[in-house]
């Protein structure tokens, strides 16, 4: 089968064939419909976060069973599924509370083992959910990061009275966005940076009341300016830069909650005085749990999130070296891998 390949931290992408993987006793094995490149991807490819090498990323996909092992018992040949990337023990004392992201013998596919930039994926059964006859595969696809929004968005239990700030229109950010407003906030304001005019204008398209660009605006004072001094009940992180974290902090009223959903790959300063004598709440969120993951196809399902806005581009995998170029660029929100075509 053609496969992307990540062969050592320094070397670029190989694609090439390899070896169709064959399923253990509980695991199925998927054809690959539609898998998307996601922020997680950006730095394994790059080098800047290392895993084992050689791996074959992609976590992000939807497809169809083609074998299952002799073990499965839920799924069958035939059925449409989407995994999740966790796959737990299920025995430790996180996964017995249901908090199968912090499992202590946590992997994932596409970053601990090989995922779906390829033609056919293995994935254990247990991470598995039935793609709604309903839905595009493409949709399956989008689950993934849509409930990596999910969790941060619940942890900040939302009211309808809140003023929510999301800082970051990348595409976990127009998740939370569209989340929050299925929770029912109040008012939310997403705040962007230098070159994200586009995805500030789809901001508003998918429920924004307000955007700002922080390259033309201080977001900390247009924030004061709409909640006549009040400050934001919520903010949502969603960029993984350091930089934004400070900001963040300074758009929260006192007593205010900081949900903190972006991925950062170097030390964060944060003034604690300030967390302190404010009585910031601030909680930090990692993928998501099997029922999270559950909830957001049932959100698309219901029409509540609305998933096709939010891809931009569509490859086969031959073409992985433009698609990855447009991501590195900022010019895609969502890009869809085809490794089939």
């Amino acid at each position: 089968m053609l496969a992307i390949v990540k062969e050592n931290r320094e070397a670029d992408f190989i694609l090439r064939d390899v070896d169709i993987p064959e399923p253990k006793a509980d695991e199925v094995l998927i054809r690959v419909e539609s898998v998307g490149i996601c922020g997680t991807d950006i730095p394994i490819f790059k080098g800047i976060r290392p895993v084992d090498y050689p791996l074959i990323p992609g976590h992000e996909f939807a497809g169809v069973i083609v074998r299952a092992g002799d073990a499965v018992s839920r799924f069958a040949e035939g059925d449409r599924v989407v995994p999740g990337l966790v796959v737990h023990c299920g025995t430790c004392r996180y996964c017995r509370q249901g908090l199968e992201s912090l499992c202590d013998a946590i992997y994932e596919i596409g970053i601990h083992v090989n995922g779906a930039f390829a033609e056919y994926v293995v994935a254990p059964e247990k991470t598995l959910h039935r793609l709604p006859e309903g839905l595009h595969f493409n949709q399956g696809a989008l689950i993934d990061p849509l409930a990596s929004a999910y969790r941060p968005v619940r942890k900040a239990r939302i009211s309808s009275s809140d003023f929510v700030v999301i800082y970051g229109p990348g595409p976990i950010g127009l998740f939370a966005l569209q989340v929050a407003r299925a929770e029912g906030a109040g008012r939310i304001l997403v705040v962007g940076a230098a070159g994200d005019t586009h995805r500030l204008g789809l901001a508003k398209r998918l429920g924004a009341d307000f955007t700002v660009n922080g390259q033309d605006h201080d977001p900390v004072e247009r924030i004061r300016e709409l909640t006549s001094g009040k400050m934001a009940d919520v903010v949502i992180e969603a960029t993984g830069v350091p930089a934004v974290v400070e900001p963040c902090i300074n758009s929260l009223k006192k007593n205010g909650r900081l949900s903190l959903a972006g991925i950062f790959h170097e030390a964060v300063p944060v003034a604690l005085g300030d967390v302190v004598r404010r009585e910031l709440r601030i909680s930090g969120s990692i993928c998501y749990t099997w029922l999270d993951f559950q909830a957001c196809i049932d959100l698309v399902a219901a029409g509540k999130v609305d998933l096709a806005p939010m891809i931009s581009h569509e490859f086969p995998l031959t073409e992985m070296g433009e698609a990855l170029n447009i991501a590195y660029r900022r010019e895609s929100i969502k890009i869809i891998m085809h490794p089939r075509e």
